[in-house]
C-alpha cells in the first residue's frame, strides 16, 4: 500500500508549484516558445543583474562621501573619480587577452569579480586598519583598483552575454534586465541613504559597503551557475601586434563606424555633462533635495522607455532606434539653455532620460551584432577603451569652453557634437545583419 502525502506538506507543495508557474510566466513574456534552451542561462543573468544593481546601489553613490566624511578635499575627490576611470581604460585591452587564457569566459568573469570584491572587503575594514590622513589615499587606492579589476572582465562578460541571449530577443530581454536593475537601484539608494544616517560616520558607510559587498558575492554565484555556451577560440586577434590590430579591425568597416561616431558622441555629451549639477544648484538655485529629486524623474524616465523601447528594438531594428533618439538627444543641451527656475529643467530630464533609455538598449545590442563571434571579447575591449577615454577628454574641452565663456557656450558646443554624431548615426550606421541562434525547424522536427 502506498502511502498518502502528508496533508501538511499539500499546501506547501501546491504554493511551490504556483510559485513556479508564476515565475515561468512572466519569463515567458521575455523567452518565445522557440527558445526554451536558453530559459535558465536567460534566468540567471537576470537575477545575476538585479544582484549587481543592488550591490552597487550600496556602493557607488557614496564612496565621494565616504571618503569627505573621512577628512578629504575636493581635490582628493577629484583624484578618486580620475584613478578609477583611468584604471579602467587601462585594462580592456589586457582583459581581451587574457580570454585565451581561461576555459571559459565566464571562468573569468568569476575570477576578476571574486578579485574586485576582496578589494571591497578591505575597504570595509580600513577604518579599523588605518588611522589619520593615510586612510584617504588607501581608499582612494583600492577603489582604483577594484574598479580595475571588474573592468578586466567586462570584455569576457560581453562576449558570453551574446551566447546568453538570443539575438532575436536581446531588445526585449535586456530592456527588461536593465528595468529590473533600475528599479533595484531607485529603492536601495535611498534605504542605503538612510542607514548611514543612522548609524553615522564610518560606521554607517562600512554598514552599508557590507551589504553590497554580500550582494555583490550573491550576484557572482548566481552568474557562476549560468551554463557555459561560449569560451576562448584562439585568440588569433587578441594578440597581434598594433599595426595589425588596426588592420584587423578596418576590416569590420560596420564596428569602426560604429565605434568612431560613439566616441564622438560620448565626447559631447561629456563636454557639458559634469556641470549639470553645478548649474541647477549655483545658477538656477536650486537645493541639494531638488537634485535628488532631479536624479528620481531621471530614474522613472529610464524605466518608461527601457520598457517602451526594449520591444521595439526588436520589431522595428537597432538603426531605427538609434535614429529616432539621437536627434532628441542632440537636442538636449540648447533646452538648458532657457530654464530659469529649478522646476523647469524636470521636463528637459524626462525628454532626456526617455530618449537615452532607447539610444543605449539599441547601442549595447548594435555592439553586440557587429563584432565577430570569435574576437568579441577583442572588439568590446576597444569600445569600452574608446568610451573611457572620452571621459577624459570630454571635461578637459568642456572645462575649458566653460572656464572662457561659460555655460551658455558649453551647451551650444555639446549640441553641435551630438548633432553631428546624430546626422552621422542616420547616414553612415547600418542594420545589423540577424543571425538567429536556434536552427529552423521543419513540421517533421529535423533541423535545416
Amino acid at each position: 500500500m502506498v502511502a498518502s502525502r502528508s496533508p501538511r506538506r499539500a499546501p506547501a507543495l501546491r504554493g511551490r508549484r504556483a510559485l513556479g508557474r508564476h515565475l515561468r510566466g512572466l519569463l515567458s513574456l521575455v523567452i518565445p516558445p522557440g527558445l526554451r534552451a536558453h530559459r535558465h542561462g536567460m534566468l540567471l543573468f537576470l537575477l545575476n543583474g538585479l544582484c549587481v544593481s543592488i550591490s552597487d546601489a550600496f556602493i557607488a553613490p557614496y564612496q565621494s562621501v565616504f571618503v569627505l566624511a573621512l577628512g578629504a578635499t575636493g581635490q582628493q575627490v577629484g583624484l578618486l573619480a580620475s584613478l578609477s576611470g583611468l584604471a579602467g581604460a587601462l585594462v580592456f585591452l589586457p582583459g581581451a587577452r587574457l580570454t585565451t587564457r581561461f576555459p571559459s569566459y565566464r571562468s573569468l568573469v568569476v575570477a576578476t569579480s571574486l578579485a574586485a570584491r576582496a578589494a571591497m572587503a578591505l575597504i570595509v575594514v580600513l577604518p579599523w586598519l588605518v588611522r589619520g590622513p593615510a586612510i584617504i589615499g588607501a581608499v582612494i587606492v583600492l577603489v582604483a583598483v577594484r574598479d580595475a579589476l571588474a573592468q578586466l572582465g567586462v570584455p569576457a562578460w560581453t562576449a558570453l552575454s551574446a551566447a546568453i541571449v538570443p539575438e532575436e530577443v536581446r531588445g526585449r530581454y535586456f530592456s527588461s534586465r536593465t528595468f529590473v536593475m533600475t528599479l533595484a537601484t531607485l529603492v536601495v539608494v535611498p534605504l542605503a541613504g538612510r542607514l548611514i544616517a543612522l548609524v553615522g560616520a564610518p560606521g554607517g558607510y562600512q554598514l552599508s559597503f557590507a551589504l553590497g559587498l554580500a550582494a555583490g558575492l550573491v550576484a557572482i554565484l548566481l552568474y557562476s551557475r549560468i551554463p557555459v555556451t561560449a569560451g576562448p577560440r584562439d585568440g588569433r586577434a587578441s594578440g597581434l601586434p598594433l599595426g595589425k590590430l588596426l588592420a584587423e579591425i578596418r576590416r569590420h568597416g560596420a564596428f569602426l563606424r560604429f565605434l568612431l561616431i560613439s566616441m564622438l558622441l560620448n565626447i559631447s555629451v561629456q563636454i557639458v555633462g559634469p556641470f549639470f549639477s553645478m548649474y541647477v544648484v549655483r545658477n538656477l538655485g536650486a537645493d541639494v533635495g531638488f537634485v535628488g529629486i532631479m536624479t528620481t524623474v531621471q530614474t522613472a524616465s529610464t524605466l518608461i522607455g527601457t520598457r517602451f523601447f526594449g520591444p521595439l528594438v526588436d520589431r522595428r531594428g537597432l538603426r531605427w532606434a538609434m535614429t529616432r533618439t539621437s536627434p532628441f538627444i542632440a537636442l538636449l543641451p540648447l533646452l538648458w539653455l532657457f530654464p530659469r527656475e529649478p522646476w523647469q529643467v524636470l521636463p528637459i530630464n524626462l525628454i532626456g532620460s526617455f530618449a537615452w533609455a532607447g539610444y543605449n538598449l539599441a547601442v549595447f545590442n548594435m555592439l553586440l551584432a557587429t563584432t565577430p563571434d570569435d574576437e568579441r571579447p577583442l572588439y568590446s575591449a576597444l569600445y569600452n577603451t574608446g568610451a573611457a577615454l572620452t571621459t577624459v577628454v570630454g571635461p578637459l574641452v568642456g572645462g575649458f569652453v566653460f572656464d572662457h565663456w561659460g555655460f551658455s557656450s558649453a551647451l551650444v558646443t555639446s549640441a553641435a557634437g551630438r548633432g553631428l554624431a546624430a546626422v552621422l548615426i542616420f547616414l553612415l550606421i547600418r542594420e545589423a545583419q540577424r543571425r538567429p541562434l536556434v536552427p529552423r525547424r521543419t513540421r517533421a522536427g529535423a533541423s535545416l
